[in-house]
């Protein structure tokens, strides 16, 4: 089964999104780098991780940011993911990104494959199932 991702929820993250972007764009871009950072310390964790999102998703419609670091927490959430490279497809931020750092993608912490202990004599099917991503994500 896939994400749920309804009507009502998708219109809730576009509302969020268009009252956060209103608050940033007016901020320079250093400011707004200097929020996301700080963000990034305070909310990268999975109790926060859509506030963190939130930010994220406006600074990059309102192009506001030369930096993307995307959430380490964020590898739990598939929708939560899909949002953001959608939002990075459907955006002009990526001709003015210097440094991008995907860390929702940081395969050490599946849980949903157990423990997070990689060795050299594991299965190479079970590793390979560590990297694999959702379709929608290729």
């Amino acid at each position: 089964s896939g994400p749920c991702d309804d009507l009502g929820t998708s219109c809730d993250w576009a509302i969020k999104v268009e009252v956060c972007k209103h608050y940033l764009k007016g901020l320079p871009f250093h400011l707004t780098e200097n929020i996301l950072d700080q963000a990034h310390k305070l909310l990268d964790n999975h109790h926060d991780i859509d506030k963190l999102l939130l930010l994220i998703l406006s600074a990059i419609e309102n192009c506001r940011t030369r930096r993307l670091k995307t959430p380490v927490y964020l590898y739990s959430s598939e929708l939560g993911r899909i949002r953001l490279l959608e939002s990075l497809i459907g955006s002009d931020i990526l001709q003015n990104l210097k440094d991008v750092q995907f860390c929702m993608y940081n395969f050490y912490h599946r849980t949903d494959l157990g423990p997070s202990v990689w060795s050299d004599d594991e299965d190479m099917d079970f590793i390979m199932s560590r990297l694999r991503l959702n379709e929608k994500e290729d």
